[in-house]
């Protein structure tokens, strides 16, 4: 296969954010070493590459929160970014390509060669990996009537690939669900997942036959097609499903909390906000005293709920959902702000999309679809939050924002290494799984009687995971023993790794998943991950500090041939089983039962892995005065991170 090479010290998948801050910090520290970015897409940029870019599409960042510590924006796209604006998603494509040309990543980056398969080499001493790769062709526009068709075919056979090392950087966002709606096969419209949207939007949003859609969803990408459609007059109506979460919160960029004007975005990085949300990496941030002060005392509890209570009601009332209008009041989120993550969102919108709704553009439906039948989509009458007709008359599109698969979308060999990878799976042994479900109800014991607020958060079973229902924290242990946790067959299992980075029992270190986590200051989380990816995976970490307030349990080894020898690979998979299960109880309104998924628990969660490397973790100076009132943190409090880490270990030259 042309352009690619036979072998790589490392490999990395993904040429996005993630991707594109890690190889820059390896060759960073190791400039001599092989490195090779694999990216399936067509251009560079992940989430903002060109193809995913439309008119209309922006960020959720304004100027100064969508940069690199060492790579400003306005200097690389000078005159295209506005204080106060958010940043359209050409300008976001053209940075990270410039990142990419300043740093010298253009050279290792190949472009559409999308990673099949993944093939651990356990009958090595030091690991690697055997990777299955094909070339995808080009993707062309399709502007005729079938503009759901997305397939690109491979134009070249497999080709095999060697890695000493491999950093998965493919994200959160790369492959939706698939749309499984009854009758989906024969509907007459084009049929699209959000995805597809993305890539075809031009198409879609010019075609003069376009003049009623419909949009399935109720996340931030459902509020995005919606606004493009209405904003060009398109007749919507927007489906927001009974039977799921609802929706969202979404706030404007800055919103008062009582007499102050606050960022939402810096909210999450000013650390004594943080402490308001329950955590249990949450005392690495060295301010225990303050958390057991809220989170273990009644007291305490109740300014949390108080507070997360205020939140949410000032950003409902400051977007105007509370007012009496046509579908309006349909948008209010049915539960505390406490219990969503990521989810809640920005409205980065030129004018304000709820004016479709009152004006009658946009009409929103809180009911289910039953299926598809030619033109016509016909609903669910039972189980609908209010009045919904029985079908909705022709409609011209139908766009599917129904989520994204959270595995990492490659193929790893062999299965039997899942449970060890701690990957997303449906093959796990009996063995496996008797392991994972014993530290997963030890762990749970262990969260709910650290943070009791969390067991009165809200019960949702989704279609395709079944979620063990809230237990009073006082008889956790047997609740949790009486009602063990049931599972489809089909199901995958969430990702389970060491601080939300590394497989939990892998004596190799020849693997890091990076990205696999949703959290506000997404370019800050990338370096600082990258930072400790590399640390990890050439042994230049120290044993890290654990979570655990108890003494770790010793259940039987993943693997059926052997026991366990280290105790820290023991100790790990209750640390990965923590911090999974951690993030189910915190954020079940968001995505916790399935990967990371948090936002004011980002901050200790540098801190961590700060530790971790042996940095500072109180960057502001002044001590404890500095952390309290040193407002929040930015880029330039994180700057310089890879050479104040070489400088103290007087690592970072191996070749």
């Amino acid at each position: 296969m042309d352009h690619l090479p036979h072998h790589t010290d490392i490999l990395i998948i993904g040429a996005g954010i993630q991707g594109l801050v890690v190889a820059k910090t390896y060759l960073q520290l190791s400039p001599h070493i092989q490195l090779l970015i694999l990216d399936s897409q067509h251009s560079i940029g992940g989430v903002w590459a060109k193809e995913n870019c439309y008119t209309g599409l922006r960020t959720n960042n304004q100027l100064g929160t969508f940069e690199f510590t060492d790579y400003d924006i306005e200097d690389a796209c000078p005159g295209k970014v506005r204080k106060g604006e958010h940043i359209p998603a050409e300008v976001a494509h053209d940075y990270l390509s410039k990142y990419a040309e300043t740093f010298d990543l253009v050279k290792r980056v190949r472009l559409g060669y999308k990673v099949l398969t993944a093939e651990h080499l356990l009958d090595k001493k030091n690991g690697g990996w055997r990777l299955t790769v094909i070339r995808k062709q080009a993707e062309a526009p399709n502007p005729k009537a079938d503009l759901g068709n997305n397939s690109i075919p491979s134009s070249t056979p497999p080709a095999i690939l060697t890695a000493s090392r491999i950093l998965v950087c493919t994200g959160l966002t790369s492959t939706p669900l698939p749309i499984s709606l009854t009758g989906s096969s024969s509907f007459l419209p084009p049929l699209l997942t959000f995805h597809d949207f993305r890539r075809q939007a031009s198409a879609l949003l010019s075609t003069p036959k376009i003049k009623h859609v419909a949009i399935y969803g109720s996340s931030k990408s459902a509020y995005d097609a919606v606004y493009a459609f209405a904003s060009r007059s398109i007749k919507v109506t927007w489906i927001i499903r009974a039977s799921g979460h609802g929706p969202v919160y979404m706030a404007p960029s800055h919103i008062y909390l009582g007499p102050l004007r606050c960022w939402l975005e810096l909210l999450v990085t000013t650390r004594p906000l943080s402490w308001l949300s329950p955590c249990i990496w949450g005392d690495k941030d060295g301010f225990g005293f303050m958390r057991r002060l809220l989170q273990e005392t009644r007291i305490g509890r109740f300014v949390v709920r108080n507070f997360w209570k205020k939140l949410g009601g000032d950003v409902v009332v400051q977007t105007g959902l509370q007012e009496k209008g046509p579908g309006v009041q349909k948008l209010i989120p049915k539960e505390s702000a406490l219990w969503y993550g990521t989810g809640v969102s920005i409205l980065n919108y030129e004018s304000d999309i709820h004016q479709f709704i009152r004006n009658g553009t946009v009409n929103v439906l809180r009911t289910d679809i039953e299926r598809l039948e030619g033109r016509r989509i016909l609903l669910k009458l039972d189980g609908a939050v209010e009045d919904a007709p029985g079908s909705i008359p022709e409609v011209d599109a139908l766009i599917c924002s129904t989520g994204w698969r959270w595995d990492s979308g490659l193929t790893f060999l062999p299965n039997a290494d899942h449970a060890n990878l701690g990957i997303p799976s449906a093959s796990y042994s009996p063995t496996q799984a008797a392991t994972w479900d014993a530290l997963d109800a030890q762990a749970d014991a262990e969260i709910l009687a650290r943070f009791p607020i969390l067991a009165t958060g809200p019960s949702i079973t989704k279609d395709d995971v079944v979620i063990p229902k809230p237990v009073d924290a006082s008889i956790a242990n047997e609740k949790l023993q009486a009602e063990p946790r049931k599972q489809k067959k089909e199901d995958l299992t969430p990702w389970r790794l060491f601080r939300g980075l590394a497989p939990p029992s892998n004596p190799h270190r020849d693997i890091v998943f990076l990205g696999m986590m949703s959290s506000f200051q997404t370019l800050l989380r990338s370096e600082v991950t990258a930072l400790w990816a590399y640390a990890y995976l050439n042994n230049a970490i120290a044993p890290p500090e654990g979570l655990s307030k108890r003494a770790a349990p010793r259940p039987p080894a993943l693997d059926d041939s052997k026991q366990a020898t280290a105790s820290q690979t023991t100790d790990w998979l209750y640390e990965a089983a923590l911090f999974s299960r951690f993030c189910r109880w915190r954020y079940p309104m968001g995505y916790g039962a399935r990967f990371p998924d948090f936002v004011f628990d980002a901050m200790p969660h540098f801190d961590m892995l700060l530790r971790d490397l042996g940095l500072r973790s109180w960057r502001k100076g002044w001590g404890w005065v500095g952390e309290v009132f040193g407002g929040a943190y930015l880029r330039g409090d994180y700057r310089g991170l890879v050479e104040e880490w070489r400088e103290r270990t007087k690592f970072g030259k191996m070749d």
